[in-house]
């Protein structure tokens, strides 16, 4: 009988190769998306370390979130077709740097209104009913989600510089992955601020050297170490 899960599998494991190689060039960089992160994990992912094997089910819930963010890009590409660029410009997949900050990355979407030198950029994330509650329900958690935040600050503060646009707004979108439901959640472009003190910190920090496991953002957060992808490798032997 055909594995068909396991063909799967495979399927995803060649695909996350070929993500790779889209970055080749930038070995050494940070990625914008793992804004936020522990300094000891950003070390070894710039420096080319070996990550842990991911399993089968993370592979397939992060293939979900790609295929929603594929067909978004597709849908805004056709949209914007007929869009009269003195009045609107979008972006969508836009590969961005921030060369004084070693980060590079790709923003799921900017809107740029030059009549009112207005630019908006959203992140889009898929979520599960428990945490759609946490953002939209009637008990919303107070915390926001410090990484997603500082990642869409990094895209706004990048897209910003490259057009020369400094009035920028920010905003999560979600996608409910139960139902399929979509909502935009506003975020504080006092996260413009912070992604670029996160990324000035971490860059002076481990200009000094690595941080040792325990110290001051090594880890940011102790759950991180539960899913770091160099557990039990690299980051021990620093």
């Amino acid at each position: 009988m055909i594995d068909i899960e396991q063909i799967y599998h495979r399927y995803l494991q060649e695909e996350s190769k070929n993500h790779i190689k889209k970055y080749e060039k930038y070995k050494g960089w940070y990625s914008a998306s793992s804004a936020g992160s522990c300094f000891i994990k950003q070390h070894l992912k710039a420096s080319g370390a070996e990550e842990n094997p991911m399993d089968e089910r993370t592979m397939r819930v992060l293939r979900l979130g790609t295929i929603v963010h594929s067909d978004v890009e597709k849908a805004l590409k056709e949209g914007s077709k007929n869009l009269d660029e003195k009045l609107v410009k979008m972006y969508s997949e836009k590969r961005v740097e921030l060369r004084d900050l070693n980060v590079v990355g790709h923003l799921d979407i900017g809107v740029y209104l030059p009549p009112e030198d207005k630019l908006f950029v959203y992140d889009l994330k898929t979520a599960h009913s428990f945490k759609w509650k946490k953002v939209f329900g009637r008990n919303i958690d107070p915390k926001p989600s410090v990484n997603y935040q500082l990642q869409l600050g990094t895209y706004g503060m990048a897209l910003g510089r490259e057009i020369e646009c400094e009035n920028v707004e920010l905003g999560l979108i979600w996608y409910k992955k139960d139902d399929s439901r979509m909502k935009m959640q506003p975020i504080d472009s006092v996260w413009l601020d912070n992604a670029y003190e996160y990324w000035v910190e971490l860059n002076e920090t481990l200009a000094d050297g690595v941080p040792t496991p325990g110290s001051t953002n090594a880890p940011v957060y102790n759950w991180e170490c539960r899913y770091c992808p160099y557990k039990g490798t690299d980051c021990e032997g620093i």
